[in-house]
């Protein structure tokens, strides 16, 4: 505005302290999920890390499963619709599967479902 005067702020940050817990909990574990899959890639899934000896492999699953259920506590505090997550993820899923199989050679069919149960995925 050319008056010097400005529009009301739209945006609305979040101000209720558990809400904050349940969002910085989340961002927290998934900054830690994303250090474990550059180590795996770095190092490869089944080496260990060389200072504490833990397995990539297992440091992964920790962190997916802090992930999981840090996702499932934000899904209940905010009453997201867990229905709708869950067929956007089935989606994903067979749109991940086409888009992976677009770089291999078609030698085999997959070996696994598409939809088969996903351990913590749903919300």
């Amino acid at each position: 505005m050319s008056d010097g005067t400005s529009a009301p702020n739209p945006w609305r940050p979040i101000s209720d302290p558990l809400a904050l817990k349940h969002l910085g909990k989340l961002a927290e574990e998934l900054g830690e999920a994303s250090a474990a899959v550059a180590r795996c890639i770095i190092q490869g899934v089944d080496e260990a890390e060389p200072v504490t000896g833990k397995v990539n492999r297992e440091w992964l699953e920790d962190e997916l499963a802090d992930v999981f259920a840090a996702a499932k506590l934000v899904t209940q505090h905010f009453g997201l619709d867990q229905d709708r997550m869950i067929e956007r993820r089935n989606r994903k899923v067979d749109q991940l599967i086409a888009w992976h199989q677009q770089s291999v050679e078609p030698t085999s069919p997959p070996t696994h479902a598409a939809h088969a149960p996903h351990v913590g995925c749903d919300p």
